[in-house]
């Protein structure tokens, strides 16, 4: 698809000349752009060969480091095929796979090829890997993810077909691209999963360039990018277009009405409702890179030409339009000048410092093993975040088991009512932590009508899209969702060793005595006063271990929170040892799984990153059942 033949060198400097045509502008005094191998870097596996930045000095806490134009970024909504996306109802990441395979099959008439040439065939995540491979990964959360990723990519391909046979004039293959091979369509669906970021509510997951140089570091991250997510969803803009003009009208009267009809009260719905204008057609999330972030620039050239049904030849005339645009500005005083530029932008500034001829990482977000290997192509030896998944079926048949079939149906009824007070990310925070981060972002906003978002992918900042291209996927499902249901949130054990704290306040609320359950049935005020002082309970009891404390005194501290007997406690800590030994015994024994590593040089990196994730899950699920054992032992005393 790109130039297979270059050597190294040729492509980083093709990509280098490419960088300076499109105003992607980095501090050549402080970073340098350098060609990797394959090799081992401090706590991660890296599989494959490619690029990497390294420090040339120092680097100080907030120096910028990169600037990227919102020009230069490859997205759905700005791309030569945006008006056919809108036609087709296409969007998210199997729109932007199209967009990026559309601009390949263009070869050097790409405003993008400078970029482009410069990517690997694809990434080696395990969508690609062959059958002997994926038997590696049998038992592991990975599998379970792979299972799904078959079914929605050959969905999507079957709707690209669709779209190639509609547009023949259009979709030509050529320069290395078929839009008629599974293969050619799985390999670009494997550089967006690995290096998408989401820019903004308007471009959603984009593909962006120098930004998805920075390799990953677990927990360990030198840079962030930083950039202005809330934009017209719209057109595009930041400020000052119409669209905005007329929602901010719309929401001014919607005001007036509210507090016309409630006499002044304050409790009108006018900032829900413009709250739902402002997230109406807002893009997947993606990586962040992370969870999502983003800014906005000149799209008036863009979206003219291709509204207007520009061929695909005026690709260059219309990037140097929207260059000179950005030159007309010139003009402007230093401090408006300063602040467009980063409105515009996405800057790259250092978070953590850096020490000379070190590598600068940045961070794909807080995600376990399985998560990365999934997604990006390598894993953790270790890892804060790793986190073993259990299928809903699983945990509530143990609470049949323990309970009753009967209870273990209603507990399912009352997590679908009260889903909002399920968690979606790693490790929940106590109630107060959260109200206080929602305070505290209500006030930026308020302060400055706008937030501001760092990368990676994930959640979750550069978190975000997975393998699956289909537009109505939930980007984070493989990994924030089970398979027992569309509303059913996940359930896991995570590091250090402990239950997540969804799947302990199932646990509470699934085994409470009868008395206490029908009491909760019966009322919704009791039931969202009682489970966040489970929760609390929870996470008190757990942070206590953590610092060394020993079960007794961990208790004493938790019942500050409330007050829980010590039987109960017992039995919760009970069915989560069960619920680990079962998932335990799917991982399987690793000699059986993995066989004896193979010579060829791609299928021993796969086994290595199967072995390392299988031995991550291992070692997680032993040391929880070690340490609930523990506590078994001590609360039933």
């Amino acid at each position: 698809m790109t130039a297979a033949n270059a050597s190294g060198t040729d492509k980083l400097n093709a990509l280098l000349q490419w960088f300076e045509d499109n105003k992607v502008t980095f501090n050549e005094e402080a970073i340098e752009v350098v060609q990797h191998k394959a090799a081992k870097r401090g706590s991660n596996i890296v599989s494959s060969e490619g690029f990497g930045i390294v420090a040339r000095r120092n680097l100080q806490l907030e120096e910028p480091l990169v600037v990227i134009p919102k020009t230069a970024v490859i997205s759905a909504a700005t791309s030569a095929l945006a008006n056919i996306f809108f036609d087709e109802d296409l969007a998210g990441s199997l729109a932007l796979c199209i967009a990026v395979m559309y601009e390949m099959s263009l070869g050097k008439q790409s405003p993008w090829y400078g970029y482009l040439q410069s990517l690997p065939v694809n990434a080696d995540i395990p969508i690609l890997w062959d059958a002997q491979a994926r038997k590696w990964l049998d038992g592991t959360d990975v599998a379970k993810w792979l299972e799904r990723d078959d079914t929605n990519l050959k969905d999507d391909f079957e709707t690209l077909q669709k779209l190639v046979a509609d547009y023949p004039h259009t979709f030509i293959s050529q320069n290395n691209v078929d839009w008629s091979s599974y293969a050619c369509f799985l390999n670009v669906a494997s550089l967006v999963s690995s290096r998408a970021f989401s820019v903004d509510v308007f471009r959603g997951n984009s593909m962006v360039p120098f930004a998805d140089i920075f390799n990953h570091k677990t927990a360990s991250e030198n840079v962030h990018i930083e950039s202005e997510e809330m934009v017209c969803p719209l057109c595009g803009e930041a400020f000052g277009c119409e669209h905005m003009e007329g929602l901010e009208a719309m929401d001014a009267d919607d005001q007036s009405e509210s507090e016309c009809g409630s006499h002044g009260s304050e409790d009108g719905d006018d900032e829900e409702n413009g709250e739902e204008v402002e997230e109406e057609d807002v893009g997947e999330e993606l990586p962040l890179l992370v969870d999502g972030n983003g800014d906005p620039i000149q799209e008036d050239s863009i979206e003219e030409n291709v509204m207007d049904g520009s061929d695909d030849n005026d690709e260059d005339e219309q990037y140097e339009d929207v260059e000179s645009d950005n030159e007309e500005d010139d003009g402007d005083d230093d401090e408006e000048e300063g602040e467009d530029k980063w409105l515009d932008s996405l800057d790259m500034v250092v978070f953590k410092p850096c020490k000379a001829n070190g590598e600068v990482f940045n961070t794909y977000g807080e995600h376990g093993s399985a998560y990365l290997l999934h997604r990006y192509g390598f894993c953790d030896t270790q890892n804060p975040f790793e986190s073993v998944s259990l299928d809903p079926e699983m945990v509530f048949q143990a609470l049949a088991v323990a309970k009753s079939e009967t209870r273990a149906s209603e507990v399912a009824g009352l997590v679908s009512a009260f889903r909002d007070l399920f968690v979606d990310h790693h490790r929940a925070k106590s109630q107060d932590e959260d109200e206080t981060d929602e305070e505290e972002e209500d006030e930026e906003e308020d302060n400055d009508g706008s937030t501001s978002s760092n990368k990676a992918n994930s959640d979750e900042q550069h978190d975000d899209s997975d393998v699956e291209m289909s537009e109505d996927s939930n980007d984070n499902e493989s990994e924030s969702e089970s398979e027992g249901g569309e509303d059913m949130p996940s359930f896991s054990i995570d590091a250090p060793g402990h239950p997540s704290v969804n799947l302990v306040a199932l646990l509470v609320l699934g085994l409470a005595e009868d008395a206490v359950f029908e009491q909760l049935l019966d009322s919704e005020d009791l039931f969202r006063h009682y489970f966040p002082l489970m929760r609390s309970f929870w996470l008190a009891f757990q942070e206590r271990l953590d610092a060394g404390a020993s079960v007794a005194a961990a208790l004493r501290e938790a019942n500050k929170v409330t007050t829980v007997k010590k039987s109960s406690a017992a039995l919760v800590c009970r069915v989560s040892v069960a619920l680990a030994e079962k998932r335990l015994d799917a991982l399987g024994e690793d000699s059986a799984k993995l066989g004896t590593k193979p010579a060829d040089p791609l299928q021993a990196q796969r086994w290595d990153n199967a072995k390392q994730i299988r031995s991550n899950e291992r070692k997680l699920l032993q040391q929880f059942i070690k340490t609930y054992k523990k506590c078994i032992f001590k609360l039933s005393g």
